[in-house]
Order: C-alpha cells, then sequence, then structure tokens
C-alpha cells in the first residue's frame, strides 16, 4: 500500500514539473513567433535606355537613319512591278542595306509602311500599299531579320508628304518608310514622323542633329 501511494506521489510530482517548464517553453515560443520581422524594400525598377537612332558601323549608301524612322536618301527608289508587289532587284541593295541596320542593332523593331499618291481608288491603293509593304518585309525576313521584329502595314494615300497635283509630289508619296517600334510607349501607324538625330559611326562621340532626309519613292503606276 505504501510503495503504491509513493509511486503515485512521484507521478504527479513528474507530471506537474513537466506542465510548469513546458508552459514556460510555450510562453517563449510565443512571443518570437509574435515579433514583426523587418519589410524588405522592393529592388528599383532597372531604368529604361534613352530613345537614340540605331547605330551602324559604317553610313549606309542609301539610308537616312534617324531617331523614329529609317528613310532613304533623295533620289533612291524602292521599285517594284507596276500596279504590283514585286520587287525590282534594283531594290535588293537597299533592303539589305536595312537588313544590316537591324543586324547591327539587335533590339530595335521595324514597321515597314507603305504609302501611295492619290491617282485611283482609295481601296485599290491602300490594298497595293498593303500588299507592297508585305512584300519588303517578306525580303528582310528571307535575308535573315526574325519574323517578330518585323511588322508591316498599307497606308494607301492617307499620308502624302507632297503635293498630289504635282508629278514630283506623286512619286515622293509613292514611298516604304521602316518605323522604329518603341517599348516604353505605342508608336501609331501613317502617321508624319518628324525627323529625329542620326548617330555617326560608333566611337565618334555624341549625336549630330541632321536635316530630313526626305522620302523614299517608288516608281510611278
Amino acid at each position: 500500500m505504501i510503495q503504491v501511494m509513493l509511486r503515485h506521489s512521484s507521478l504527479v510530482a513528474v507530471i506537474a514539473f513537466s506542465s510548469m517548464f513546458g508552459g514556460c517553453s510555450s510562453q517563449r515560443s510565443l512571443a518570437v513567433s509574435t515579433t514583426p520581422e523587418p519589410a524588405v524594400e522592393a529592388p528599383e525598377p532597372e531604368a529604361e535606355p534613352e530613345e537614340e537612332a540605331p547605330v551602324v558601323a559604317e553610313p549606309p549608301k542609301n539610308l537616312d537613319i534617324q531617331k523614329n524612322v529609317i528613310r532613304l536618301k533623295p533620289g533612291i527608289r524602292i521599285l517594284f512591278e507596276t500596279n504590283s508587289a514585286t520587287l525590282l532587284p534594283a531594290s535588293y541593295e537597299i533592303l539589305d542595306e536595312v537588313a544590316s541596320v537591324m543586324e547591327q542593332n539587335g533590339r530595335i523593331r521595324i514597321r515597314v509602311e507603305g504609302h501611295t499618291d492619290n491617282v485611283g481608288k482609295p481601296d485599290y491603293n491602300k490594298d497595293l500599299s498593303t500588299r507592297r509593304a508585305a512584300s519588303v518585309r517578306d525580303y528582310l525576313v528571307q535575308k535573315g531579320v526574325a519574323e517578330d521584329r518585323l511588322e508591316s502595314t498599307g497606308c494607301g494615300q492617307d499620308v502624302p508628304v507632297a503635293d498630289n497635283a504635282e508629278e514630283n509630289g506623286r512619286q515622293q508619296n509613292r514611298r516604304v518608310e521602316f518605323v522604329i517600334l518603341r517599348k516604353r510607349r505605342t508608336v501609331e501607324a501613317c502617321k508624319l514622323y518628324k525627323p529625329g538625330e542620326r548617330r555617326g559611326r560608333r566611337g565618334r562621340g555624341a549625336d549630330q542633329p541632321t536635316p530630313d532626309g526626305g522620302a523614299e519613292t517608288t516608281p510611278a503606276q
């Protein structure tokens, strides 16, 4: 009987001892878990580069490279068959230069925009300019430019750069432009693009402003 009572007393003492220290441990754990963690500051977003004209190793023979658009120099023309979107071989050298500019500037994207004069029906001119722009885009893809870096659209007769009442003006309005697309902002299609700045050869220093090189032309229909 005495042994049973002693065992019972020992068991009660062990349970009380465990409860006392277990409770302290729980309180300590609770105190630690409720301590607020220091706030983690979000990293600052990477600054986007300034918009600049494409840079080339050598000045192209046929192109006027500006900040927002690549135009052809005065007197240079992209040639198509009459009333057709088929490129003539005389245009290949010009488009090869465009492909070279894109190769040297791997981050830029370009939209090829086709334009016509106001001779003929507007719907026909819109379709013709669309097909011609697509033909130029396809040629650049064949020269190795990635498809996702190129777009094309036809503007028809809606964006003249010269007077359609004169033959010389109509010739200027029949043109292809290479519009440089930007990540930071949307560049609307079929607009008159203001002259930008053209960069010289690599390593020559700061940009130098250049006058508008004029709009390229395609042959009369």
